[in-house]
């Protein structure tokens, strides 16, 4: 029964009705950094980032009799994480009577990445269609400003254009009154006389 335990790749865990391990394979030890020896006897939640979660799977298995694809994160005892999901089981004697729980667990660390880096990917895509959006909406709003500003100009040289036809004409405006001036006193004084 050990070679059948110890050829799986994953980590395999057998636990007491009191939530203490009592066996694992070579897989389990690798993934914790701890040794057999260390593991057995200990309780099997503290491996985990989420003890509480933990215990709830295995008591959920021995209410219900299995769990599947129950999701935990196993540490390593140098702080390393392994996303896992468990399906367990309870394992009873010849008699029908539960003895414990048989957990196996599948890595689903480099799944888990991928889903991570889809949701990222998603994410940008989204934040660079924003952009794109944003850009287009700010290349709309400088194209109108640009037109508004050559209309000011153009406004602009009108109005310069005018004002320098009024200065131009203002020394022949002056110079017509003043040579009406002196043919309106001639003409007061021509009427006085006449009187």
């Amino acid at each position: 029964a050990r070679s059948l335990i110890e050829a799986s790749l994953d980590p395999l865990v057998t636990i007491s009705s009191s939530g203490k391990i009592t066996d694992v394979n070579e897989a389990s030890i690798i993934v914790t950094g701890i040794s057999r020896e260390n593991l057995i006897d200990t309780d099997f939640s503290n491996y985990f980032t989420e003890p509480k979660k933990a215990q709830k799977g295995y008591e959920q298995v021995f209410e219900k009799g299995f769990v599947s694809d129950y999701p935990l994160t196993i540490k390593h005892k140098n702080g390393n994480l392994t996303d896992v999901l468990y399906n367990a089981s309870v394992y009873k004697d010849n008699k029908g009577n539960v003895l414990g729980v048989f957990a196996a667990a599948r890595d689903v660390t480099e799944q888990q990445w991928a889903k991570d880096l889809r949701i990222a990917n998603e994410e940008l895509a989204f934040q660079n269609d924003e952009k794109e959006k944003r850009a287009i909406e700010l290349g709309i709003a400088n194209e109108e400003l640009a037109f508004q500003n050559n209309e000011k100009e153009k406004r602009a040289t009108e109005l310069g254009i005018a004002n320098c036809h009024v200065l131009d004409e203002q020394p022949i405006l002056a110079t017509i009154l003043r040579a009406g001036l002196p043919l309106h006193n001639g003409m007061l004084q021509f009427f006085d006389k006449a009187d």
